[in-house]
């Protein structure tokens, strides 16, 4: 009983189910790096294939528009270094650097080259060799980091703010939850500690109750044997002078059965002579509240004998209801 009200009375320390939103942070950070390294590899990957896009549309740009050494020339012939600048100053992405190579001179001078130093990324350089005017080039792109990693770094930067901001809420609404949780739990705690009181006191209500129960039992066995011994016969009768109960020594006195008595008058008992005695007997009784004595026969069974007793009365009275009933006790008067 200790161990259990002691196990019962204990209060949580800490806020029960904490672990929750820590593994939901937990895991849900785990998965925002997972996702954004998958979707920076997309991008990255997109980035790539738009950056291989641009080389090749560059390409064509540069094929399409060379001019044509088979014409029959009406104007001057323009510098290959200044129409190759003319073509690429409007086309070419502020994203990627150019460079264009002759393959039929020994020279490290290019023909043409925008932003092709700097910050462009060397590592990454796309060259596709072509054959404008019936020469062989090399034209190189050569793209900024920004053009690649710009992309993979947007991507996972929006991912990693989307998956921070989601765990935040989650763990803010399962905090707020394991709050709620934790004074339900020091709730219950009281209740239980209340319970254990109540249980308690029922016990004693209980032990107060068998010992009342008990004490209330013995008076009435010592008032059964008092009256046994004393071989009086007790009666109670209602207001109206019926007989509600009458003890099993009446059987000794009148050879009756106290069943047989029930509800029948108790002047049926008295002879006629009597009655009137017995009624002032009762009204004295009622009016001054004390115990009357009146000496009479009580009829035998057989109608024959009359039973010379002494009567004792004591009218029984509620404040509420005032008169309700008689309680009388007959000795038999040899």
């Amino acid at each position: 009983m200790e161990s259990s009200d002691s196990a019962r009375s204990r209060k949580p320390v800490l806020w029960p189910g904490i672990w929750i939103p820590l593994l939901l942070v937990t895991s849900g950070l785990l998965a925002t790096g997972i996702t954004a390294n998958i979707e920076a590899k997309r991008a990255m990957a997109l980035a790539e294939t738009r950056y291989y896009a641009q080389h090749q549309a560059l390409v064509n740009h540069l094929l399409a528009n060379a001019p044509d050494p088979t014409a029959s020339p009406k104007e001057p012939v323009t510098p290959t270094e200044a129409w190759l600048q003319t073509l690429f100053d409007n086309t070419l992405p502020d994203s990627l650097g150019l460079r264009i190579d002759t393959l039929e001179r020994h020279t490290k001078i290019p023909l043409l080259e925008i932003r092709a130093n700097g910050s462009m990324d060397p590592t990454r350089a796309l060259r596709t060799e072509v054959s404008p005017m019936n020469q062989n080039w090399i034209l190189t792109t050569l793209p900024s980091p920004a053009l690649l990693e710009q992309a993979a770094r947007a991507s996972r930067q929006t991912v990693w703010i989307s998956g921070i901001a989601l765990c935040t809420l989650a763990g803010l609404l399962t905090l707020l939850l394991n709050r709620r949780l934790y004074w339900q739990a020091l709730r219950i705690g009281e209740l239980e500690l209340r319970e254990a009181g109540s249980d308690h006191q029922i016990a004693n209500l209980q032990v107060e109750k068998s010992v009342l129960r008990q004490a209330l039992n013995d008076s009435e066995q010592r008032s059964r044997d008092l009256v046994a011994l004393s071989g009086a016969v007790i009666w109670e009768l209602d207001e109206n002078g019926r007989i509600g109960f009458v003890s099993p020594q009446i059987a000794g006195l009148l050879d009756r059965a106290p069943a047989d008595l029930t509800g029948l008058p108790f002047e049926d008992l008295v002879p006629l002579a009597f009655q009137d005695n017995f009624r002032r007997t009762l009204a004295a009784s009622r009016s001054d509240g004390s115990v009357e004595r009146i000496d009479l026969p009580l009829m035998h069974r057989d109608r024959e004998h009359e039973v010379p007793v002494v009567l004792r009365v004591r009218a029984l009275k509620d404040p509420i209801r005032g008169l309700t009933g008689f309680r009388i006790s007959a000795l038999h008067h040899v």
